[in-house]
């Protein structure tokens, strides 16, 4: 949807997708995306951008073609699935055989140079993108660098197409092999999850030993080696995208050469179980979670410290900011969980458990 909403200010742009009703709001104007920048950017520019059912009419006349199929994760087998992605593949290929292919998608290992194979030399680039999750708009408007998975004319001309959908022009870019391509997604997710499970250790240190764990991220965030940026500890990082580049990334790990890589699913089990600890420790009958603005699932972090809370015999809730229940949601609730402050909270301060050491992102 992002990709959608900044390509259409300078091309006409078509999107298709399996659901009815969502093809249905997005030519009434409703994007559903979430992101802070959104009214400002509508209100701002014209967009050329419509939705088709049929995919087959979708891709008539198309020059380019972006996919940004979402892949699920199976509980049980922790396979993912990519039939869709395929399939969307496959029929693009089919009928634009001369249009280049751009998938976003989060994919295997291999996957994009397999397809060229199998598909007899279609022109499947591998553009992954690397957007903070609820920003996808302003990240995509605003990117820190352009990556491609191609280093020939077809992966410059994909390159150009993604600079025409940002607001600036100083970007950096890079040119690489499909799977070099794949690769730094993934390694780039790990590299965040491992960032956040360090300062979520450090914080579950201090809370341990009764420390002022905001004394000590400043202290260490002095270093310029390490920064300031990305520092405040979370309840555990866990939505769908560290665990499936985890899945991505497990043919290719030797757990014996890369046990940080690896490891990282067993810091955020450890992070659980230890606030976990912290919650019940206090003795609450009644706990309330507080999500505001949250349409979606409850974050994976926040989903096990729930199951968990369950299992003790606590009662458990969940608020998301509905403004005529929130004044019964504090009666209710011994303790609220809040991934960040609030200042809609803020008159039951004493009631609220939160990790929130800075009062930001």
């Amino acid at each position: 949807m992002a990709d959608a909403l900044a390509l259409s200010r300078t091309h006409q742009v078509v999107m298709t997708g399996p659901v009815p009703d969502r093809v249905d709001a997005i030519n009434r104007g409703e994007f559903g995306l979430s992101d802070p920048g959104l009214s400002a950017y509508l209100a701002a520019h014209s967009l050329n951008l419509r939705a088709e059912l049929e995919t087959a009419k979708a891709l008539e006349h198309a020059d380019m073609v972006f996919i940004s199929t979402p892949l699920s994760l199976d509980p049980e087998t922790g396979v993912a699935s990519l039939v869709e992605l395929d399939t969307r593949i496959e029929l693009a290929a089919r009928r634009l055989p001369h249009a280049p292919i751009v998938v976003r998608s989060a994919v295997p290992v291999g996957y994009c140079e397999a397809k060229r194979v199998s598909l007899r030399g279609a022109k499947i680039v591998y553009a992954p993108e690397f957007c903070r999750e609820g920003h996808m708009l302003s990240d995509i408007l605003n990117p820190g660098f352009l990556i491609v998975g191609d280093r020939h004319a077809l992966g410059r001309r994909v390159l150009e197409i993604l600079k025409t959908a940002a607001l600036r022009s100083d970007i950096p870019t890079r040119q690489m092999g499909l799977t070099e391509a794949e690769l730094t997604r993934h390694l780039s997710v790990m590299f965040q999850a491992a960032r956040v499970a360090y300062f979520n250790e450090l914080d579950s240190y201090a809370m341990h030993h009764g420390l002022d764990a905001r004394q000590i991220i400043n202290g260490i965030c002095l270093d310029p080696r390490i920064g300031a940026h990305s520092n405040n500890p979370c309840f555990g990082f866990g939505n769908q995208t560290l665990p499936l580049s985890a899945h991505m990334l497990d043919a290719h790990l030797d757990v014996s050469r890369t046990p940080i890589i690896a490891g990282l699913d067993r810091a955020n089990v450890a992070r659980v179980d230890m606030l976990t600890r912290q919650i019940t420790g206090q003795g609450p009958a009644a706990v309330g979670f507080y999500i505001p603005g949250d349409s979606g699932p409850v974050p994976e972090a926040l989903s096990q410290i729930r199951t968990r809370l369950e299992a003790a015999g606590i009662r458990t809730c969940i608020q998301n900011g509905n403004t005529s229940t929130l004044a019964q949601f504090k009666i209710d609730c011994e303790m609220v969980i809040a991934q960040r402050e609030a200042p809609e909270l803020a008159d039951i301060g004493r009631k609220v458990f939160t990790r929130d050491h800075f009062a930001r992102c």
